[in-house]
């Protein structure tokens, strides 16, 4: 018995080109169909972080903080020079400070997270101190970190930022590459790596029709299972309020 079963990359192309109807059982398809079938699985695959949170791929950071930089860039090595080398990071969910000092950390401090907007209308944004809100901008290979307020040589000694990121998929480059989705996912791929080649392969209107309702039932009861557990508490952001509308009738 085993519960660790998955496919390859060419397996899951092999399985679509039989969907289509352009790949008999037992065949095996020429280099050239491979190269753009995989082409077209890289690009579903990176479209893919667009929609819903992958929960695999929400990672925590550790930034070590330098007294006096305000910017930190975060993202390959191979883009450059980075602050912190690691994938990409397009969303982050949270952040805290933590004491190094203490050990074990009782004396987390959580981070307020900053749209464009809000970091923007903030002033002395190179005031130094212990930082306590966050904005990342997220760019073309890398992502910056701006916090406010700029750390100071206390912070760079005793503090470290912690964060939660979503980061993106591995792309899957070679024939017995793994995707990096949990195994549950591997039939959407198949599906949707299909409805993706059946207009390039003039797979007949009924056909494709059923091959499309498939590929998105089956994405859909994904992202619709692959979530969160616990519930989400939302408040109001007072400091957008107006105090004298307490006043209103």
């Amino acid at each position: 018995m085993s519960t660790t079963f998955t496919v390859t990359r060419d397996q899951i192309i092999q399985l679509a080109l039989r969907k289509l109807g352009v790949l008999e059982l037992g065949d095996t398809p020429d280099a050239a169909t491979i190269a753009n079938a995989s082409l077209a699985l890289n690009l579903f695959i990176k479209q893919m972080a667009t929609s819903g949170l992958k929960l695999w791929k929400v990672n925590e950071l550790v930034l070590p903080l330098v007294a006096g930089q305000t910017s930190y860039v975060i993202g390959p090595a191979s883009t450059g020079t980075v602050d912190l080398n690691t994938d990409k990071p397009f969303k982050v969910i949270q952040a805290w400070m933590r004491n190094i000092t203490v050990t074990p950390s009782t004396d987390d401090v959580q981070i307020q997270l900053l749209s464009k907007q809000e970091y923007n209308m903030l002033g002395s944004k190179f005031s130094t101190g212990t930082p306590n809100s966050l904005y990342m901008d997220v760019r073309n290979t890398t992502s910056n970190v701006y916090l406010y307020v700029t750390p100071d040589s206390y912070t760079q000694s005793n503090l470290q930022l912690h964060f939660v990121v979503q980061q993106p998929m591995q792309d899957i480059m070679t024939a017995q590459a793994i995707p990096d989705f949990p195994t549950e996912w591997m039939n959407v791929l198949v599906w949707n790596l299909a409805d993706q080649l059946a207009i390039e392969y003039s797979v007949p209107g009924n056909h494709r029709q059923e091959i499309a309702l498939r590929a998105k039932m089956y994405k859909e009861e994904l992202e619709g299972w692959d979530v969160e557990s616990y519930s989400t508490f939302f408040m109001p952001d007072m400091r957008m309020g107006n105090p004298s509308s307490n006043n209103l009738p």
